[in-house]
């Protein structure tokens, strides 16, 4: 079995995670790197969903954990979960089963989170001794607040769907035979939307929330300006002025 596997139907692509026994190590997450860069740069493709054969995850291997050497070692381990925050169109996590250490902290690299009904989640690497290495410490309290990431990180708890939802960790709670599709209902609606658009208006929030107030708003006119000069935009108004759906052709 794969254990990366990537597909593109319509404006969508599916990439499909297959962690060996539901642990994750360098292979998984170079091949998850590459397939995250290929369709990052796929014109056809509006949105992204990321989804997994069973268990989303359940840590790293013990190869994983003993592999890294010094600050060019973690970063190289954890390559494959920066790629995936760095694609530009947005991107869907569907996630079912245990998903703890890396595994969330790649869910959180993802925007919009659905869980499966019997989904569970856990920070847990400081019951290990270790301090969480692909981005948890940082991504974790911007999707939750400091208090609740401090709890989840401090004390290693594990949380269920429906907790993960009242918190903020996810948006969407549904049950496990569904969580792919819906995940992927959300990505065809993201998918309708202006292309431009979604991607700037996502790097208008993930850069924006780094900035002071003032800095953010003026990058969002910027961004608002870039817009203008499209044809999606023209586009878009000629589509509301004629009431018709618009036909967006990312340029």
């Amino acid at each position: 079995m794969s254990l990366v596997r990537s597909l593109v139907a319509g404006h969508v692509a599916t990439i499909t995670i297959a962690p060996a026994d539901g642990a994750y190590d360098r292979a998984l997450l170079d091949t998850l790197g590459a397939a995250a860069e290929a369709v990052a740069a796929d014109p056809a493709v509006r949105c992204v969903v990321l989804a997994s054969d069973g268990d989303f995850g359940r840590g790293w291997t013990a190869a994983a954990l003993a592999e890294p050497d010094g600050l060019p070692g973690l970063a190289a381990l954890s390559a494959g979960i920066e790629a995936v925050a760095r694609i530009p169109q947005p991107v869907v996590a569907a996630l079912r089963g245990e998903v703890r250490s890396v595994a969330l902290e790649l869910a959180l690299a993802c925007d919009i989170r659905v869980a499966a009904a019997d989904a569970r989640f856990a920070m847990a690497d400081t019951q290990e001794g270790a301090v969480p290495r692909g981005g948890g410490t940082q991504r974790l309290p911007r999707a939750v607040g400091r208090a609740q990431a401090l709890r989840l990180i401090l004390t290693g708890e594990e949380v269920d769907a429906a907790e993960a939802r009242r918190i903020g960790l996810v948006s969407a709670v549904v049950q496990p035979s569904e969580v792919v599709a819906h995940a992927q209902a959300i990505a065809a609606e993201v998918a309708q939307r202006g292309p431009i658009a979604t991607r700037l208006a996502k790097e208008a929030v993930h850069r924006g929330v780094e900035m002071p107030l003032a800095a953010a708003l003026r990058y969002e006119l910027d961004l608002t300006v870039l817009l203008q000069s499209t044809a999606d935009r023209a586009e878009g108004v000629r589509a509301f002025a004629e009431k018709r759906p618009p036909n967006f052709i990312g340029e």
